[in-house]
């Protein structure tokens, strides 16, 4: 009788336990009601914060099951009182739902204090709705590197005439915050992008410029360190010139000499452009940095830049900045250190003052034309 009450004491606490445990879940349920026009064969997909849905930069969400032709469901358990955030796609961020007919969707936010269903309606998707490239652009996705942390998608636009002389080569411009540049739809700052494709074709176009390819490279969220003068600053560069540069080499018909390697960024990107010229002058002679944030630099340059050694190469350097929102904070440096380059002739070095600029991809795209007449304008 003993050994019995034990048993039932035993069984009655491991009861208890269970049902404490499952007391401490709630469960998420999340309905899709898709737009008509969300292609057959794909699937919908959640990325976002929790590992069940690997993580923001994965192309290996959680998959939705199917329900109907437009019904799509999704549920699990998650601790209660968690705190999630996660984002609908149909595999990548370029083809994420959009909920108000445009623009770049914030991520959809929920605390799970109970048990939850969300009915999501999207109206459009990203690809379908702002698919605003012009001419070919080519897809590396997840290009990785033993050396940096994250994958990173790599965009390469190609010039109008590549695809009919197999013999032609060309000079290449590798840009940071590659989302950016081609395709609203794509795009990491609300649906705004550079048109770097519709200003390099029209360039091109009007004779006015040597046609060119362009590698554009998407951030991290380690974009704060990548793009600094610290440690991690140099393993990017690194990963851009002994890396990904020989991979595009290889893939596409380049000039793969220093003299036809530039590189370009603004902001952070632009701080990182300046470097990248200045640590490996034998892979890239020329750099564009548009409102470069100089002053922002954990590596203090300009703190340096007065005594610090530069390439013996000659090297070609555009500046810009405008005088509204962060420009005007980092106006004085890029004046500063344009004063500086050109004191010590590292080569050509000019500087625009952009009055009136903001800091945004509206004001680059704006002035795109003139970095690239710089860098790749005939003579």
């Amino acid at each position: 009788m003993r050994i019995q009450r034990l048993a039932i004491i035993f069984f009655s606490g491991l009861l208890f336990h269970s049902g404490f445990l499952q007391a401490q879940e709630r469960v998420l349920t999340i309905r899709v009601i898709a737009p008509a026009n969300t292609p057959a064969k794909d699937t919908l997909q959640i990325v976002g914060s929790d590992l069940k849905w690997g993580d923001w930069f994965s192309r290996n969400g959680a998959k939705m099951k199917k329900e109907s032709d437009s019904l799509w469901s999704y549920q699990a358990a998650f601790p209660v009182n968690s705190s999630l955030q996660f984002k609908i796609t149909r595999g990548s961020y370029r083809s994420e739902a959009i909920y108000t007919g445009g623009g770049f969707p914030p991520n959809i936010n929920i605390t799970l204090a109970k048990d939850t269903t969300i009915v999501l309606r999207p109206v459009n998707w990203n690809d379908l709705i702002e698919n605003s490239v012009t001419g070919t652009l080519k897809y590396h996705h997840n290009f990785d590197d033993v050396n940096l942390r994250f994958t990173r998608d790599v965009f390469v636009w190609l010039p109008p005439s590549y695809g009919k002389d197999p013999t032609r080569r060309y000079p290449v411009l590798y840009m940071q915050d590659g989302q950016n540049l081609f395709d609203a739809g794509m795009s990491g700052w609300f649906g705004k992008e550079w048109h770097a494709d519709e200003v390099a074709d029209s360039l091109i176009r009007e004779k006015a410029v040597e046609e060119f390819i362009i590698v554009g490279i998407s951030n991290t969220r380690d974009r704060w360190l990548e793009y600094s003068g610290l440690e991690r600053g140099k393993m990017y560069v690194s990963f851009m010139a002994t890396h990904l540069k020989p991979f595009i080499d290889k893939t596409y018909r380049t000039k793969a000499d220093r003299n036809n390697t530039a590189v370009m960024g603004s902001s952070m990107g632009g701080l990182i452009a300046f470097y990248s010229v200045l640590w490996f002058p034998e892979v890239f002679s020329k750099a564009a940095c548009l409102s470069s944030g100089f002053v922002y630099d954990e590596a203090k340059i300009m703190d340096k830049i007065a005594t610090l050694p530069l390439p013996k190469q000659k090297l070609r350097v555009y500046l810009d900045c405008g005088d509204q929102q962060i420009d005007k904070y980092f106006l004085p440096d890029n004046e500063r250190m344009y004063a500086v380059l050109k004191s010590k002739g590292i080569g050509e070095v000019v500087y625009t003052f952009e009055k009136g600029a903001e800091h945004n991809e509206k004001a680059w795209a704006n002035r795109l034309w003139k970095p690239f007449l710089f860098l790749f304008g005939k003579k």
